[in-house]
């Protein structure tokens, strides 16, 4: 052997990465000037490809093959740094769509970002369930998938995705601008449903046994919660600004009573305040809160209006222990 020769820069990335992490960040940065090795543990893997959106949206095989491709990414790698997907348009589109996916101490996620420079809004549905047909090896490692700005185009790719997500245990949902009706139905592994600001959503059922949190930000949407009974902690950020003529109270009602497990609530002042204005008169329904230990109300502004909703509200809630009111200066 040598006696010169570089023992620890050939040693696997995986270990090198481990030895920066217990440096002082800018005894850690310094690394990147000992070698070409030591430089390229800075710098996330790109793969770049380029196809046709609207072809992988009508041809199950090529969406299929994309989400075997991402799959084998997934399982082989194994290491602690970011590494990333570049999938981008043709020219042809002017479009590009880049596919993020990122490993954190063997907590595998996969971030997918549908950018629309097109600014095309057309509305579609959405309903997102496990298919037999998939290989369950593909995507067994993967905990947490991120979905922003899908749209009509991308849905199907998506649906092949989640379908192959076996073991998935958390999914968001952002910025889908066109997306009007979300379904979801989920294995017992699926644990925390979170999704955020998607104007135009009209209708959202959820049948996910084992689901524990739901975090909800946007317009007030009918939501239906289907053998959800393991959920522990909920937020309901509704708009205060959307339109209430289309609901009723039954429905917003319904959601509450299929909240009756909850042991945390986070909800918008104004839709208690909404309810009783009504007619609702919380001590005289049918259901109760009672495992609710924790509720959180926030609003732009209480007044004694908001204050006597909240007190009617409070009748439903026998075992609560932690009340916190927060007003939100927009």
């Amino acid at each position: 052997m040598e006696e010169d020769s570089d023992l620890i820069s050939n040693l696997p990335c995986e270990i090198l990465l481990r030895f920066i992490s217990f440096l002082p960040l800018r005894e850690a940065v310094r690394t990147s000037f000992l070698s070409t090795t030591w430089r390229s543990l800075w710098k996330p893997l790109h793969v770049n490809l380029e196809f046709d959106l609207n072809k992988i949206a009508c041809h199950e095989v090529l969406r299929k093959e994309i989400v075997q491709l991402l799959g084998a990414f997934i399982s082989s790698y194994d290491a602690f740094e970011q590494r990333k997907f570049l999938i981008s348009q043709t020219e042809s589109s002017k479009n590009m769509n880049a596919l993020n996916f990122t490993a954190t101490k063997g907590e595998k996620e996969l971030h997918l970002d549908f950018l629309d420079k097109l600014q095309v809004r057309n509305h579609f549905d959405l309903k997102l369930e496990p298919f037999l047909g998939f290989e369950k090896n593909s995507f067994c490692s993967l905990k947490t998938l991120h979905l922003r700005s899908v749209n009509h185009v991308s849905k199907k790719f998506v649906f092949d995705l989640f379908s192959s997500c076996w073991c998935l245990e958390n999914l968001k949902l952002e910025k889908c601008e066109g997306l009007k009706d979300f379904a979801i139905k989920s294995n017992e592994f699926l644990q925390s449903l979170t999704i955020v600001d998607c104007p135009n959503i009209f209708e959202i059922a959820i049948s996910v046994p084992n689901l524990k949190s739901f975090y909800y930000r946007g317009v007030l949407p009918k939501i239906q919660m289907n053998y959800c009974s393991n959920l522990v902690d909920v937020v309901l950020d509704m708009c205060a600004n959307s339109c209430c003529n289309n609901f009723n109270c039954e429905e917003l009602l319904s959601l509450l009573a299929s909240l009756k497990e909850v042991e945390i609530l986070t909800i918008s002042g104004w839709l208690l305040e909404w309810l009783c204005a009504a007619g609702v008169i919380f001590k005289r329904l049918e259901f109760r809160l009672n495992n609710l230990k924790e509720l959180r109300l926030f609003d732009s502004s209480i007044d004694a209006a908001k204050r006597d909703s909240l007190a009617c509200f409070l009748n439903i809630t026998p075992s609560l222990q932690k009340l916190f009111i927060e007003v939100m200066y927009f």
